[in-house]
């Protein structure tokens, strides 16, 4: 009894430093370019902060801002402008268009669907998939359109 108690006051000291680092979403979100910031608050709604991270591309700086929204993962592309590029919410294969579910299951016949996506960039709507190739034991990514068409596989 005496062991477990001593055992939960060290995870509890553990992860008060975690959280006091220096490193948590708040600090990053603050270091954010103001352009950024706002209008990452201005799509989070009610989603629950997770992670924030970020790649120099052909364009400039793209900031990824991780969320979750009712226990679903909700991340923002944001350029370093403060254009909102992307949102990329997980979806399941019943809120997918049937042509877009076919030519997902079509590719994932070899293997399994390991998750899903809807990816909005302004108009556009497309669906991400990473399947996994039970045989070769490897993963493959994959979008689709709306209307079923292949637009990407890595």
């Amino acid at each position: 009894m005496k062991i477990a108690r001593v055992f939960l006051l060290g995870l509890a000291a553990a992860t008060l430093a975690l959280a006091f680092d220096g490193n948590t979403f708040a600090a990053k979100f603050d270091a954010l370019p103001q352009a950024v910031r706002e209008t990452a608050k201005a799509n989070m709604e009610n989603a629950f902060p997770v992670s924030i991270s970020s790649a120099k591309g052909d364009r400039g700086w793209d900031y990824q801002v991780n969320t979750r929204v009712d226990g679903k993962y909700h991340d923002l592309v944001i350029n370093e402008k403060g254009s909102l590029v992307a949102v990329k919410d997980e979806t399941d294969l019943a809120a997918l268009p049937t042509a877009a579910r076919a030519a997902i299951e079509k590719q994932a016949a070899a293997g399994k669907i390991m998750t899903l996506e809807k990816v909005t960039e302004g108009a556009q709507v497309s669906y991400g998939a990473v399947l996994k190739d039970d045989a070769q034991g490897t993963f493959v990514k994959v979008r689709v359109g709306a209307d079923g068409t292949l637009q990407a596989k890595q």
